[in-house]
C-alpha cells in the first residue's frame, strides 16, 4: 500500500492534535509541594496513611488568611492535593 500526500497530511494533523493536547494537559497545575522542613508534616501525614482530605487540613493551618495567604488569583478551594503534587520523598 502506497501512502499518498493526503495520508501524510492526515498523519501530520493527528500529530499536531496530540501535541496540542499534551501541551494543555499541564495547564492549571500548581507547583509541587516543597520537600522542606515546613512541609514535613504533610509528607509525614501521607506516609502514615492519612486521607487526602485530612492531609489538606494541615495545609489550611499555614495557608489561611493570617500566616501565609494564598495568591490573589488562587482558586477558593481547600482541595490542595488535586493541583499540588508531592515529590517522591526519600
Amino acid at each position: 500500500m502506497k501512502l499518498t500526500g493526503r495520508d501524510w497530511l492526515m498523519a501530520a494533523g493527528g500529530m499536531a492534535l496530540i501535541g496540542l493536547l499534551a501541551l494543555g494537559s499541564e495547564k492549571g497545575r500548581g507547583k509541587n509541594v516543597p520537600l522542606d522542613e515546613r512541609h514535613k508534616p504533610l509528607y509525614d501525614a501521607m506516609k502514615t496513611g492519612r486521607t487526602q482530605a485530612a492531609t489538606e487540613l494541615v495545609c489550611a493551618t499555614c495557608h489561611g488568611q493570617s500566616s501565609i495567604p494564598l495568591p490573589d488569583k488562587h482558586p477558593p478551594k481547600e482541595q490542595c492535593l488535586i493541583c499540588h503534587l508531592f515529590r517522591a520523598s526519600t
